[in-house]
Order: C-alpha cells, then structure tokens, then sequence
C-alpha cells in the first residue's frame, strides 16, 4: 500500500485558501480570456486548481494534464464526483505533452515551469499545443526564496525573453499578492 501523505500534503498546501485569495483562479481565467466554447489545456494541473474553474466557464475540452499518479487519481475522481464529462485526465509533462499540435485555444502554466530543468522546453511546448493565435497563461513566483536558499525561480525578464524567442506576443503581465506574477501571451499567427 503506497503512502501518499507528503502528495496529500503538498496537494493541500496548492489548494489552501492563502493561494486561492492571492491568485484566484476565476480571475486569471477572465484575464486570460477564456471564452464558453474554448477548448483548455491546465499543465500540471495537480488536483485541479484551474482545470475545474476552466470547466465550469466552458464547454470546450478542458485537459488536465500531470505526471504524479496521486494527482491524476484525485483529477479522475474529483471530475466523477462533479460530473464534469468535459474535462479530460492524462499522464504528460510540461517538456512532453500528451496532445497533437494547435489543439487549444488556451494553455496554462501555473507555478510548474520553474521546476523544469529547461523550462524552454515547456515554454516550446505550450506554444505547439496552442491553436494559431491561442492564449497562454503563465504563473510563477515573483521573488526569490524567502530561505535565502537556491531555489528554482524564473525573473520575469527571463521569461519574457523565453517566449518573445518563441514568438509568443506578451499581452499583459500581473502581479498578485506580492508573490506571484502572471503573464498572458499569444501564440504566433502563422505566416502569410
């Protein structure tokens, strides 16, 4: 029997209501866009923090993607028990997403590509998923460690840099509860 009390209490401290009020998900999806037909796709979605907010706002496919079995077995069962037939559980990584190309219309990154050892890989791979012109939406930590330890952090800067090198166009940056920033982006509209 596997003993998943560090995941459970990793998966509370994600969901705890300091988070919810100093970055609403309902917020940074109406500041993202999302519209009631849009397809999502939430990128280590955890237990569904912005997946099930995505749900309720739209009859598109919402994909919560993970790599944690814990995670995907709360996802699955979380989803059955609001019956929430449009979203969609699956195994994947942010450097290795389980979907086609230009599938979504909206893709979110919420406090999972610092973790990433080349998080240009899951930059790269957010904008392979997006439909042309699709909206993606980052959110990461805003300052250092506060242990004064190296931590894995990406300056706003950097990742401005990342996905203008990608040809993302950034459409706006926020920042919440002086911890954490959010940039919404748009994909590149293909060449004419």
């Amino acid at each position: 029997m596997n003993n998943h009390q560090p995941e459970r209490a990793g998966l509370e401290r994600l969901e705890s209501q300091e988070r919810l009020s100093g970055m609403p998900p309902e917020k940074l999806l109406s500041l993202a866009g999302l519209g009631n037909d849009e397809d999502v796709l939430d990128i280590g979605a955890g237990g569904g923090y912005f997946a099930f907010s995505a749900a309720e706002r739209t009859k598109g496919r919402v994909y919560a993607v993970d790599s944690s079995p814990f995670m995907l077995d709360v996802l699955r069962g979380r989803a059955k028990e609001a019956d929430r037939t449009n979203v969609e559980v699956a195994e994947g990584t942010a450097e290795h997403l389980p979907l086609a190309d230009s599938v979504v219309d909206l893709a979110i990154a919420s406090l999972v590509l610092h973790i990433l050892s080349a998080p240009e890989e899951g930059i790269k791979e957010m904008l392979r998923v997006l439909k042309p012109g699709g909206r993606g939406l980052i959110v990461e930590w805003l300052h250092p460690r506060p242990d004064g330890k190296p931590g894995h952090r990406i300056p706003l800067e950097t990742m401005r840099h990342d996905l203008e090198a990608g040809g993302a166009h950034i459409v706006s940056v926020d920042f919440w509860a002086d911890t954490y920033y959010s940039i919404v982006f748009r994909a590149p509209l293909p060449a004419s």
